[in-house]
Formats: structure tokens, sequence, C-alpha cells
């Protein structure tokens, strides 16, 4: 039931249509979360009705949206797809593969008198189309449209010579409608597709996305709200056709606050060395929110209560904070961790056996032991905190004891012990000097902050969770022989 929040039932998958659902992104990047937007509720419906969920890229744009490489594109799909809960992804396809398929159709709407080879002066084009007039080549017959198209397919029309159009209504109130283009000449086309080699005939999105949809099968359709004018234009092809347009809807974009997304913009930064690469932290696609470790239930949370709605949307960085720590917190265990080591030597203690709990709601899971000597005890403790503290003011050692400032010098600091009574005094997160391990932290602003932990930190595994205690929750990133590597997630 959780899982539906926010999605409305199909009536007619109610009515025992088959739900045949797809993800349909341009890899010309990683997945993002508007990516995420159209994947949840697809896959979320296609489990529900015991359907099925296609991967296909549409990657027929082969100068401006170049496509990644098929292989990259189809490990970090999946990947992210399968980390977000897609259980099963029925097939993979790549609208690359397929040109030829839409070029056959591109052909036939030719024959059948409904679309048009035009070599009129683009301007000149939109200047007709503005007024709803049609263009001298719209009213050639289809005997020289098909002479006009074989020149297309043998690149006798070079680039920006000859364009192919549909014929929709020129009376139509939206002019991006009226005779929308379905394929183009490039003449060096750039594609990593070896299938594409020899083609200087491209289909438009609509042209390739509406004939996939089709021949794949698609009855459901959740993308991405831009493409609501696309649904108009592509019923045009498949009336001619007599084919059943999916049933489709479409939702609103989708930022989270404070992170960039714009691929120019990622891409001018990599560029200019401002940031580290694709997965620098400030970027909002899926790798490097799995990477700090927001969970996949927090985003699916967040996307669902959306639904389908068709308004933009900026995800407060707080509320996805939120989901994520009531996520992580069961699973994140205690970590002593202190930033700016500074030293501490308690005076005339007895010896202890403080015992800290690995998480304090979970009892079963133990408790961390430390044999504290006698007489004098080193203790590594956070120098911000220690200066918050006067001379003769008492504090408290965590679970250990308590003490009195005595000296407090700029790179250690002395104090007596007083007792073990529990007081209302400053608390110390510390460390035994032996028994600590190295770490980095990567914050979501990109910079570095080095401290150091407790050595159980150094039997966690890569991906676990921990909360570094008075500093926030964090993910294991990496270990690398006395150092641990970790992202910030938040506090």
């Amino acid at each position: 039931k959780e899982k539906e929040e926010g999605l409305p039932s199909l009536e007619w998958a109610e009515k025992g249509e088959e739900v045949i659902a797809r993800l349909a992104p341009n890899p010309s990047g990683p997945m993002h979360l508007g990516h995420a937007r159209q994947a949840i509720p697809n896959w979320s419906y296609a489990e529900k009705y015991k359907g099925k969920f296609i991967l296909k890229f549409d990657d027929t744009d082969p100068k401006i949206k170049k496509p990644m490489q098929m292989k990259e594109a189809i490990k970090s799909y999946t990947q992210d797809l399968e980390w977000l809960g897609v259980k099963k992804i029925e097939k993979i396809y790549f609208a690359s593969d397929r040109i030829e398929r839409h070029l056959q159709i591109a052909g036939e709407l030719m024959a059948k008198g409904k679309a048009y080879v035009c070599t009129c002066d683009s301007e000149k084009w939109r200047s007709l189309i503005r007024e709803k007039k049609a263009c001298s080549c719209r009213l050639l017959p289809e005997k020289e449209q098909m002479q006009r198209w074989e020149k297309m397919l043998k690149h006798e029309f070079k680039e920006g010579e000859a364009v192919a159009r549909i014929k929709t209504e020129l009376e139509n109130k939206d002019p991006s409608v009226r005779d929308w283009w379905l394929a183009k000449i490039v003449d060096n086309p750039e594609h990593s597709n070896p299938k594409t080699k020899g083609f200087h005939v491209w289909p438009s999105y609509n042209l390739a996305s509406a004939i996939d949809d089709h021949d794949l099968g698609i009855t459901l359709i959740i993308r991405g709200q831009e493409h609501a004018q696309n649904a108009t234009k592509q019923k045009f092809l498949y009336d001619y056709f007599g084919w059943k347009y999916p049933h489709a809807f479409h939702t609103g974009r989708i930022r989270l606050e404070g992170s960039l997304t714009s691929k120019s913009k990622i891409k001018k930064a990599i560029q200019e060395g401002d940031f580290s690469g694709l997965d620098d932290p400030r970027i909002g696609n899926i790798a490097t929110l799995r990477r700090r470790g927001i969970s996949p239930e927090a985003i699916e949370k967040i996307i669902l209560s959306l639904g389908l709605n068709t308004n933009d949307a900026v995800i407060s960085i707080d509320a996805l904070y939120d989901a994520n720590r009531k996520i992580i917190d069961p699973i994140s265990d205690r970590i002593s961790f202190v930033q700016e080591a500074f030293k501490l030597e308690v005076q005339f203690c007895p010896k202890v056996e403080a015992k800290i709990p690995v998480h304090p709601d979970f009892p079963e899971k133990g408790e961390k032991v430390f044999q504290l000597k006698e007489g004098n005890q080193e203790f590594l403790v956070s120098k911000s905190e220690v200066l918050k503290i006067k001379t003769n003011d008492t504090f408290r050692l965590r679970t250990a004891y308590n003490a009195k400032l005595t000296e407090l010098g700029e790179k250690s600091a002395f104090a007596h012990f007083t007792g073990t009574d529990k007081i209302d005094r400053s608390t110390l997160v510390w460390l035994l000097p032996e028994q600590t391990v190295k770490v980095e932290i990567t914050m979501p602003d990109g910079k570095k902050i080095e401290g150091i932990a407790e050595k159980f930190l150094a039997e966690k595994k890569q991906g676990d969770h921990v909360l570094l205690e008075k500093f926030g929750y964090c993910i294991i990133d990496e270990k690398v022989k006395s150092l641990v590597r970790l992202w910030y997630s938040h506090k």
C-alpha cells in the first residue's frame, strides 16, 4: 500500500489490459532525479499489475546530445535502476539499432501522401507556417516526394538542404505541431553504435519514439511534462497507421534543492576544474546520491508522494534528509570522531572500564569496552570543544568519569579526576590515542574534512552507514590501509 501512495489506479489495467511500461532516457549523461521520477512510478505500475518494464534509450541524436558509449549506458542505468528498486528489466533497446525501421515508416508516410520532403529556406518555411500556409514542397505529388526521399537517403541532398516533414493540421493552434520534422540529413554523424554507420538521414525524436513505442507494445508512458506536446505530434503518425496510442501521463520537472542537474553547466564546471568529475557531490545524479548515503527508499518515498502531478517540483533538501534519516538511523552504528584532535591528560584517576553502546536504541548490538588506566590517562578530544571549557570548570568524559580542567595550553590540556557520578555539564567525545584510525570525509560542497575516529570504524565495510558522534551521518566510501574515506550524508 505504501508503494502506491500518490499514484492513482489505472482503470484500463484493472480491466485486464497488460501494463507494458518503459523508461526512455537520452543517454547523453548519467541517470538523475528526473529519470527517477519517471522510472519509479513506471516500475510501480508494472509491478502492481504484473506487467513489464522496458528500458529504451532514445539515442538518435548524433550531433547535439551525443549519447555515451552503449555498454557504459547499459551499465550505468541498469545499476541505478536496480538500486532504485526496479527488480526486473524485461528488455533493453537502443533506438539507434532501429533507424532502418524508422526510415521505412517515414517512406511509407511519403507513399501515403502523409509526408513530404521540404527544400525551402528554413526561415521562409517558418514564416509560412506561422501564417498557417503550406509551402510549395508540401503540394508536390507523392511520386516526386518519393524521388526526393530517395535523394535524401542516398545523401544526394546535403545537411540543411532538405528535411522530411509529416503533414499535420496547418490550422493547429500550436505552431510547433504544424508539419513537424520527421528526419534530417547529418553529413558527419558521430555515434558509438556501429549499426548506424552509413546513415546520413536521422529520425527525429518524435518519429523514432512513436514507432518504437508501437513496435514494442508499450501501453503505459510516464514522462516529463515537456513531452506533452510530443504526444500531440505523435498521434498524427499513429492515426495515419491506425495504431492505438499508449496511455500517457506527463509529470512536472523535478530538482533537488542545492544540487546542479544541467548537463551543460556540469560539463563546463568539470572542464574548468570546479568539479572533480561526474561523481562530484554537488551533482544531483542518482550515482552521486547513492554515494552520499541517500537511500533508495527515501528517494522513492519523496517521488511517490508527488504522484503524477504536472507541476514542477523542487525537493527540499531537508525533506529528503528527514526521510533518509528515518531509514538509515537504525543501521548506523555510533562512532566516536574528533575533527581537530587535542591531547587531554586526566590525572589522579582510578582504573575504569568505560562502556559505549554500539547503538543506543538497540542494546542487542552490544557495547564497546575501553580499559582506562589508573593514575594518568591520556585522551584525544575535539579542540573546539575543550576551548569552550574554562579553567577550574568541571566537565564529563562520556561514559567514563568527570574531571576539572586545571591547565589549557596550545597543544594540550590537563585535568583532575573528580568523580564518576553523572553530572549536568559539558560532555566530551573522546578517543584513546592507541585505538584510532585516520578519517577523510567528502562534504556535500566538495570540500574534504580530516579527523580521527575510533578503530571500530575500520571493522566496517564499504557502503556501511555510520553516525559520527556530534558530526553527522556518513557512508563508508573506501578503506585504504590506515585511512577510512567517508562521504557525508547529513545531520
